[in-house]
């Protein structure tokens, strides 16, 4: 069950902000929908680094760790941004029914933005080839 369905995106982005989201429901769909409600409240660019900012914080105060993934963070806006580019219209969920692979395969998804498993081991630090475009033949 997905608690923060019944959240509105205001609501969803204090609780985050302020640490009180549980950490229970702050799973891959709810991390998805932070940096759809960022993309839309500030554009892509901005929202990549708000969604970095707002997450590691959130890690570090809820789950009192500093094992924060500032490239996979990077890559769920970048990789949302250009579903969202697709169906310029779609609201959150309506762009999850449409691109389901956004939830269900987005380790692929990851691979294929990056060039490499990103989630193997824990890094830190970015990409030699930042800024390359994204590279989707779907």
């Amino acid at each position: 069950m997905d608690v923060t369905t019944d959240l509105t995106d205001n609501e969803l982005l204090e609780q985050i902000e302020n640490c009180s989201l549980n950490p229970i429901a702050f799973t891959h769909k709810t991390m998805l929908r932070l940096s759809w409600i960022l993309i839309k409240k500030y554009g892509a660019d901005d929202a990549v680094e708000k969604t970095i900012e707002i997450k590691e914080n959130y890690f570090q105060i809820v789950f009192h760790s500093d094992k924060f993934n500032r490239t996979l963070t990077k890559a769920y806006t970048e990789i949302l941004y250009f579903f969202m580019q697709k169906d310029k219209k779609a609201d959150f969920e309506k762009l999850l029914k449409e691109f389901p692979r956004l939830l269900y395969n987005f380790k692929s998804l990851v691979k294929t933005h990056y060039g490499y498993d990103i989630l193997k081991e824990h890094r830190k630090e970015e990409p030699s080839f930042i800024n390359r475009p994204i590279l989707f033949t779907f």
